[in-house]
């Protein structure tokens, strides 16, 4: 698997969780929260590293490992502008400081969480290796 496709992964696994989470959690009557966007994240992030791992054999190089962080921390800023921009429009206004400050604010955070998940998701993926 190329770096490539474990980004086309995590990102349509990760929109596939934010918009079941919550088409759930609008069902139930609950207001979805910063918790599930970093769930589904989490999930996100797992799942793309370990199948990764798994279809080529290996976790990744230092290189592959920076890169897979920049790009699902792009892709997760992406998804995030997408519906910022869809809900402030949706109130007529475009807040567009307040936005990028938004994102700045979660890219930040995200990419903290996506840069340890990746680390764990390796640390998971060694164990299940039989021992050279």
């Amino acid at each position: 698997m190329s770096l490539r496709q474990l980004l086309l992964r995590f990102g349509i696994a990760y929109l596939l969780l934010l918009l079941a989470a919550g088409a759930l959690l609008a069902a139930l009557g609950v207001q979805n929260n910063a918790g599930v966007n970093v769930a589904a994240l989490l999930g996100a992030v797992m799942w793309a590293c370990v199948g990764f791992a798994k279809k080529n054999g290996r976790y990744f190089t230092r290189p592959e490992k920076r890169r897979a962080v920049l790009g699902m921390l792009a892709v997760d800023l992406g998804i995030q502008a997408l519906f910022s921009i869809i809900v402030s429009a949706s109130q007529g206004t475009l807040p567009v400081a307040a936005l990028a400050l938004a994102l700045l604010f979660i890219g930040a955070l995200h990419a903290l969480v996506i840069w340890v998940f990746v680390g764990l998701a390796g640390r998971q993926f060694a164990r299940t290796q039989p021992p050279v």
